[in-house]
């Protein structure tokens, strides 16, 4: 951090960026309008990124809050800036045509608000080339989704106060996509074992042949009633002769 130039009405700012992975997000375009103008402070852009237990995401997050234990790094940036003295309606930027398709922000800004250059926040994304090279072009903000591994850019800045005095704002400056795929990939095998059929179990039929017999004690009584059935050849001979007699 430097001084505040007075010339320039400026401070020299810091830029942090972090890569990890969107876990929350509250992301442009708005659908409605503020219902009233002490609601507009309170509109902003917000993401939240974790690591999903990375040792170098979770070393840095030590070091940004030493004193609170913290595995998600939250960023916001506010849509609008009071009109003041540091700031009149001459620095209104307006918003990008994808931040604000329907004009919904636009139409707050006013003689107590407006855009300003602090207030932006750039959507990008990140295309890898056949050759290699990396190329950079605007996102559409509805587009990014949970899951997605996206570097952040966060600006540092001092801002002057009353009382000779500054004030100290983290701000969200920049959403760069670096990938989708991963996401993309999960999303459709959810979809997939949503949608899939169970597979259905065919019925078996066996067919089993009937016992004649059931049980020891039945095959041993039809074994002896077979033996009292049994004629040797003695028997039968004699019969035969006391016959022919």
């Amino acid at each position: 951090m430097s001084n505040f130039d007075v010339d320039i009405g400026t401070m020299d700012e810091v830029i942090f960026r972090l890569q990890g992975i969107v876990s929350d997000k509250m992301l442009p375009p708005m659908a409605k309008p503020a219902l009233t103008v002490k609601q507009q402070p309170y509109l902003r852009t917000t993401i939240a990124i974790t690591g999903l237990g990375d040792i170098v995401f979770n070393k840095v997050m030590e070091k940004l809050f030493s004193s609170v234990l913290q595995t998600i790094f939250p960023r916001t940036a506010q849509y609008f800036t009071k009109v003041s003295a540091y700031q009149d309606k001459s620095d209104n930027i307006g918003f990008h045509p994808l931040v604000d398709p329907d004009n919904v922000l636009a139409s707050m800004v006013g003689d107590s608000f407006i855009h300003a250059i602090d207030n932006k926040v750039q959507f990008l994304r990140r295309e890898i080339l056949p050759d290699g090279t990396a190329r950079y072009y605007p996102y559409n903000p509805a587009s990014i989704q949970i899951g997605d591994i996206v570097k952040i850019s966060v600006a540092f800045v001092a801002f002057p106060a009353q009382g000779n005095k500054y004030k100290f704002v983290v701000a969200l400056c920049e959403i760069l996509v670096l990938d989708q795929e991963a996401r993309e990939k999960a999303d459709i095998l959810r979809m997939r074992l949503r949608y899939t059929p169970a597979k259905r179990q065919v019925a078996v039929l066996r067919r089993t042949k009937r016992q004649l017999y059931e049980g020891q004690i039945d095959i041993e009584d039809t074994q002896q009633r077979m033996a009292c059935m049994r004629l040797n050849e003695d028997t039968v001979h004699n019969s035969n002769t006391m016959s022919q007699d």
